[in-house]
C-alpha cells in the first residue's frame, strides 16, 4: 500500500433516514460524544393513498435526509442505538438506520475518521436490532421511478427511499447517441427482509424492465444489522392503528416477515414456501464472479479527475452523489451550520477488477497530491441488468434465464 494512505480494519457505514426534523437531534446527539462527522444527503419518501379511490393519484413524496456515517465496527451498536433513541425509531413510519460492513478503508491523513473506541457504552435492550436484511438499490431514470415504486409496494417493501445522482461512464462513450440518455439519475433504495429480497427485485426488474438495454441498474447489498419503520401508506386515522402499524406490531412478535407471505404456489409452475423457491427453472442465477461496490469520497474539485482514472482502469460506469460534509467543528452562524460538500462516487464491479482500481485511484491520487479523499468497497450480493451476450456465453445459454434479442441479463 502507498505511504500516502492509512487503511483502516473492521470499519462499516451505518445510514440513517430520517425527516428533516429528526436529522438536526440525531447529529447533536452523536457529536456530543465526540469528535465525528456525517454525509447528509437530501432525498425522499414514498407514499401512497390508502383509499382505492386515491391510489391512481401521483405518490406522495416527504422530505427526507440521509445521514451518513463511517463507523469502527466496535461502535457500530452504539452508534445505531443513540440514532434510534435521539430520532424515535421505535415508532412505525419514524424512519430506518442500517450498517454496511466495509472491505480494508484507505484514507489520506488530513481525511477525518471517527477515534476507535475500545469500551462502548451499554446500549438500550428495549431497541431490538434485526439482521436479516437486504438493501436494495435501483439506479434508473427519472420518468422509471413511480413504475418501480409501486411494483416494489405491491410486493411488500416499505415506501422507497428516492436520491438524485449524476450517471458517468456508459453516456459519456455513446456519442451523439447520449441525447437519448439523461445524465441526471435517481437511486431508489429499499431495505427488506432477506425472505422477501427476491419478490421485491423480481417485481422491480419486470416493472422497470431492467433486462433490457438502457433501462438500469440493480444490485443488493448484505445488511450486518438495522431498524427499519418507514411508512408506505398515508390517510385519514379512522381507527386508533392503521394497517401498518398492525403488520410491523406482528413482525416484531414473530420476529420475521414469512407470515405475510401470501403466494404459496404459482400457476403454471413450481410451488412456493416460506420463501423458498421450489422450481430450480425459477431460482435466480448466482453470481459467477464475486462483485464489489468500490467507493471513494473527495472534494468535487478532484471528483472528475478521480473518475476518469477508474473509468480508465475498467469500471463500466459509475454515479456521483454529493453530500453536505457535517462536522463538529462546522459552527454554527447566524443560526446556520457552514458545511462542505463531498461528492460520493459509487461503481460495482469484479472483487479482482475492485482491487485493480482502487490502486489505479490511489496512485493517482498521490502523483497529484489530492487531499481528504477515502477508498472501501463492499460486497455486493445479486445485480441485474442488461448485458451483451458474448461467444463465452453460447454454452450456457441453456441455462442462462431470461433472454431479450440474444442478450443475457445476469443476477
Amino acid at each position: 500500500m502507498s505511504e500516502h494512505f492509512r487503511a483502516l480494519h473492521k470499519v462499516s457505514v451505518v445510514a440513517a433516514i430520517l425527516p428533516p426534523a429528526a436529522a438536526k437531534p440525531v447529529i447533536e446527539r452523536l457529536f456530543a460524544a465526540g469528535e465525528r462527522n456525517a454525509f447528509v444527503t437530501n432525498a425522499r419518501g414514498t407514499l401512497i393513498r390508502d383509499q382505492w379511490f386515491q391510489r391512481f393519484m401521483p405518490l406522495v413524496s416527504p422530505e427526507k435526509e440521509i445521514l451518513r456515517f463511517i463507523v469502527p465496527d466496535a461502535q457500530v451498536d452504539g452508534v445505531i442505538h443513540d440514532i434510534a433513541d435521539a430520532g424515535q425509531l421505535r415508532y412505525p413510519g419514524s424512519g430506518a438506520v442500517y450498517s454496511v460492513p466495509c472491505d480494508t478503508l484507505y484514507h489520506t491523513p488530513d481525511f477525518p475518521v471517527w477515534a476507535d473506541v475500545d469500551d462502548e457504552a451499554g446500549a438500550d435492550a428495549s431497541i431490538a436490532l434485526r439482521e436479516n436484511l437486504s438493501l436494495i438499490s435501483c439506479i434508473v431514470q427519472p420518468e422509471q421511478t413511480e413504475a418501480i415504486s409501486r411494483a416494489a409496494m405491491q410486493a411488500g417493501a416499505h415506501g422507497p427511499v428516492v436520491f438524485y445522482c449524476e450517471g458517468r461512464g456508459l453516456r459519456d462513450r455513446l456519442g451523439w447517441l447520449r441525447i437519448t440518455k439523461k445524465r441526471t439519475k435517481e437511486v431508489v433504495t429499499l431495505i427488506v427482509d432477506n425472505a422477501d429480497a427476491d419478490a421485491v427485485v423480481d417485481a422491480i426488474t419486470v416493472a422497470g424492465r431492467l433486462e433490457m438495454p438502457g433501462r438500469g441498474y440493480l444490485y443488493c447489498m448484505p445488511v450486518h444489522k438495522g431498524i427499519v419503520h418507514l411508512a408506505s401508506t398515508v390517510g385519514g386515522r379512522h381507527h386508533a392503528a392503521d394497517m401498518q402499524q398492525i403488520v410491523a406490531a406482528i413482525d416484531e412478535l414473530m420476529g420475521h416477515s414469512d407470515w405475510r407471505r401470501r403466494q404459496v404456489v404459482r400457476l403454471g409452475g413450481g410451488g412456493r414456501a416460506a420463501g423458498l423457491r421450489l422450481d430450480p427453472a425459477e431460482q435466480a442465477d448466482p453470481l459467477l464472479v464475486p462483485q464489489m461496490r468500490v467507493t471513494f469520497i473527495s472534494g468535487q474539485a478532484h471528483t472528475p479527475t478521480l473518475l476518469d482514472t477508474a473509468l480508465a482502469a475498467g469500471a463500466d460506469g459509475a454515479n456521483v452523489m454529493s453530500a453536505r460534509f457535517v462536522e463538529l467543528e462546522s459552527r454554527v452562524t447566524m443560526g446556520r451550520r457552514l458545511n462542505r460538500e463531498r461528492n460520493w462516487v459509487q461503481t460495482v464491479m469484479p472483487r479482482s477488477q475492485a482491487e485493480r482500481i482502487l490502486k489505479a485511484v490511489m496512485q493517482r491520487v498521490e502523483a497529484e497530491g489530492i487531499s481528504e479523499t477515502c477508498l472501501f468497497a463492499q460486497p455486493v450480493s445479486r445485480t441485474v441488468t442488461y448485458r451483451a451476450q458474448t461467444h463465452a456465453d453460447t454454452a450456457a445459454e441453456a441455462t442462462a434465464g431470461l433472454t431479450y434479442r440474444g442478450a443475457r441479463a445476469t443476477r
